[in-house]
């Protein structure tokens, strides 16, 4: 008995730390099945009754959580949320889009469509006016076809985007992956 309390007072401080060690193994244990249970009950509270939450937020007439059933379409939350606002845009949005717990719908306004529009206008690089940097920063366009550009646009100006195609080494593909990054 008496050997046994020399050995526990000479490794009294390892005992501790793997009594702790332990504690902490069974305590991280029983809160992942804690987590999993709740993740469990959630998804029997959402498919017993069929119904999955849905936040609709923008240009619409009553923003906020809707509950709706399983494979409602965006159509539909649009009417129980008492519909869209004049300046609203929903030429952006898929009305028959089947809608799953957890979506988040912005629907935008007109407004900001043309916002968009003038922001995305400013950051294409206008190929009548772009340095040799500005015109390597495009998908495919190295130091030798920004030169051809510049050496073109000395002797004719583009008149439409398509007009790039007329610099050699520049054809068909590699225009369509610079259009929508361009303009004159």
């Amino acid at each position: 008995m008496e050997k046994i309390k020399n050995i526990i007072l000479k490794y009294k401080t390892y005992i501790i730390c793997l009594i702790i060690i332990i504690l902490s193994i069974i305590s991280i244990i029983f809160q992942n099945i804690d987590r999993k249970n709740l993740e469990e009950v959630n998804k029997k509270e959402n498919t017993e009754n069929g119904e999955i939450a849905v936040y609709i937020t923008g240009a619409v007439k009553n923003p906020g959580v809707y509950y709706i059933k399983e494979n409602s379409r965006l159509s539909h939350l649009l009417d129980i949320c008492g519909g869209i606002l004049e300046n609203a845009d929903i030429n952006k949005l898929n009305l028959a889009q089947k809608l799953v717990d957890s979506d988040k719908i912005t629907v935008p306004t007109k407004q900001e469509k043309e916002e968009n529009e003038d922001e995305n206008e400013d950051e294409k690089i206008n190929i009548n006016t772009a340095s040799k940097e500005e015109l390597m920063t495009l998908d495919g366009i190295g130091e030798s076809t920004a030169s051809k550009i510049i050496e073109y646009r000395k002797t004719s100006e583009f008149i439409e985007i398509e007009d790039i195609m007329n610099v050699s080494g520049i054809g068909e593909a590699k225009f369509n992956n610079i259009k929508d990054n361009i303009t004159v």
